[in-house]
């Protein structure tokens, strides 16, 4: 437990790359936006920038994926070899119509995926990220308290790096291009 503490601390602070030694991430396959079935194999030659969310979030995903947004606008045709992955936490209000909407208002890159509520608690559990509704039954405008963070997977779809919300666009975008520029292997 302590070992994972410090993993989640350093990694938020973005301190840390965590590499193909940290056991997390993985393969997984959940509901794209356009209805059909998505698994993270399916963007193995590309890179990819995952975040966790929904779309009734007030703040936080706004502000997430338009950081996305502007690190892929500033790095031009690179961009064409990344894969920008939003995961709702909420499949009750999040359909693959919503996501659609919601993910090409800040990207065309950006694809929303979701699925059972089992098998996106199995995804963020592998990729250490945390959710907790709040109110949820008690009315229908429940938020959900949840990571804030973007992984970067590599093109072999191993767990990269881990960035802190808070990270700028200009750092982003560095990320995703020292993962582009890694030999392919």
């Amino acid at each position: 437990m302590r070992k994972l503490l410090k993993y989640l601390a350093l990694t938020a602070l973005g301190l840390i790359n965590v590499g193909n030694a940290s056991g997390a991430g993985g393969n997984f396959s959940l509901i794209a936006d356009n209805g059909t079935p998505y698994s993270l194999s399916d963007s193995r030659g590309n890179i990819v920038v995952l975040s966790f969310g929904y779309t009734f979030c007030p703040d936080v995903c706004p502000t997430g994926l338009a950081t996305i947004s502007s690190a892929l606008n500033s790095i031009g045709e690179a961009a064409q070899q990344i894969d920008a992955l939003f995961i709702s936490v909420d499949p009750d209000r999040d359909t693959p119509e919503t996501l659609a909407k919601y993910t090409r208002y800040f990207h065309p890159r950006l694809t929303g995926l979701t699925g059972h509520a089992e098998s996106i608690a199995d995804v963020a559990r592998r990729y250490y990220a945390r959710f907790e509704f709040v109110g949820k039954g008690e009315t229908p405008n429940y938020t959900i308290d949840h990571t804030a963070s973007f992984y970067i997977i590599d093109r072999n779809g191993q767990l990269i790096n881990v960035l802190p919300h808070s990270v700028p666009p200009d750092s982003l975008a560095e990320s995703l291009l020292v993962a582009v520029r890694q030999p392919v292997k």
